[in-house]
């Protein structure tokens, strides 16, 4: 049996396995998809085996969803994160209060690996080590943080997704991701002081002295170690990042644990989690397989070469007025629950960038920035229902204040792209 098709057949029965458990809306849009789906290779003549292998299609995108958080595991079981807390309380008790600065600043250090996480693990940090911040104000600014990760980090999901989809090296768009995600920050530091929530809490620490220094420096050598090997393997080896992350993920957790004489703690540490990760990421895989299942269809048809030209005729040829199109149509879906992958997915397999007059890496940025500025402003999205759970507030009330950033930033964003295409960068 083909490896392709053990792929299919375990992704449909994981599809299935969550369809019974994920929200009604999810139901109804992964069931369109997938009836969409049977309807094109029907059409097409696929056979029935071609059909179960295309089930696997975002199976090694899915395997980096699930296999990152076992690094977080890690850094949470070994203590490592319960140092960098100490480590920052006693830090801001000798040199003052700077609590937003100092939160997205380790969000942008700690949340290109941690993903979601990171948000809940930097709020716990602030409440119990910042001197004084205000609760909502400083999850929100944690929260556009977290989308200068999604802008460049090849742990996140959307970047892995796009590589795969354009068939590019991370080294020919991460550079670039970096240079969004820099003027992402730049809107971030000036909106700071427009997040304005009624009744926002102030949070009060008193600064005190922690009786034994802590030492940050076992977190540094693993975050450092993780990163260097992940970039060392995939610039000397024939494979993807998504799969060496996925790979160094687990065995590279395993070798600390081992080394430290850690490995029964870890090991029902993990299988603990692990009875409970199911259900919390259930939603996003069902929609990750379905939709991998749809773009699949779509992309044995005709339809790729037929949308890019009507795409360059109703846009006369423009670039930049192409980009902001495809930025709207995601930010328009993801404001009435199309997750943003169902968008990506179906618009990077049906366009054909030749016809547009542009590379793949511009393509793969366009796509990753307009899934990045959908995510900070769809009620739907992970980071939103994280961020209203942190503050304890609806999801609407999230969006509201974030309006004003999200239309500054798909100006900002876009016209920052559109310039990497206007001076030949890519």
């Amino acid at each position: 049996m083909q490896l392709s098709l053990i792929y299919g057949i375990l992704s449909l029965a994981l599809l299935i396995a969550a369809f019974f458990f994920i929200n009604r809306s999810n139901k109804l849009i992964i069931s369109l998809l997938t009836a969409g789906a049977f309807f094109i290779y029907l059409m097409e003549n696929i056979s029935p085996l071609e059909m179960t292998e295309a089930f696997g299609t975002n199976t090694n995108v899915l395997s980096l969803f699930l296999m990152i958080p076992l690094v977080g595991a890690y850094m949470s079981f070994t203590g490592y994160l319960t140092s960098l807390k100490h480590y920052i309380a006693e830090k801001s008790a000798e040199s003052g209060n700077h609590p937003y600065r100092l939160s997205f600043t380790l969000m942008l250090c700690i949340g290109f690996i941690l993903n979601f996480g990171a948000m809940a693990i930097i709020r716990q940090i602030a409440d119990e080590s910042f001197r004084s911040f205000h609760q909502k104000k400083l999850t929100l600014h944690l929260m556009r943080g977290f989308a200068c990760c999604m802008l460049w980090s090849p742990y996140f999901v959307n970047i892995g997704l796009v590589v795969a989809i354009f068939d590019i090296s991370w080294f020919s768009i991460g550079f670039f991701g970096l240079f969004l995600a820099a003027v992402f920050a730049g809107l971030s530091t000036l909106w700071l002081r427009r997040i304005d929530f009624s009744g926002d809490v102030t949070i009060e620490n008193t600064s005190r002295s922690l009786k034994h220094k802590v030492s940050i420096l076992p977190l540094i050598r693993f975050g450092i170690l993780f990163v260097s090997l992940s970039f060392l393997f995939y610039y000397n080896a024939d494979a993807s990042m998504i799969v060496i992350v996925s790979l160094l993920a687990i065995f590279l957790p395993i070798v600390f644990a081992l080394a430290k004489k850690e490995m029964g703690g870890y090991l029902s540490y993990v299988f603990s989690d692990i009875r409970h990760s199911f259900l919390r990421v259930k939603n996003e895989m069902a929609i990750f397989i379905a939709a991998g299942f749809f773009g699949t269809a779509v992309s044995s048809t005709a339809a790729g070469e037929v949308i890019s030209n009507s795409l360059a005729v109703w846009t006369s040829g423009s670039v930049l007025l192409f980009s902001f199109i495809i930025m709207l149509v995601t930010l328009m879906f993801a404001l009435v629950g199309v997750h943003p992958i169902i968008i990506i997915i179906g618009i990077g397999s049906s366009l054909s960038p030749e016809s547009l007059g542009i590379s793949h890496e511009y393509a793969a940025l366009l796509l990753v920035s307009s899934w990045t500025i959908a995510t900070q402003i769809s009620p739907f999205s992970g980071q939103v229902l994280m961020a209203s759970r942190l503050m304890d507030v609806t999801p609407l009330s999230v969006i509201k204040q974030n309006a004003s950033f999200v239309a500054a930033a798909f100006v900002c964003v876009g016209t920052a792209l559109y310039s990497l295409y206007y001076f030949q960068f890519i």
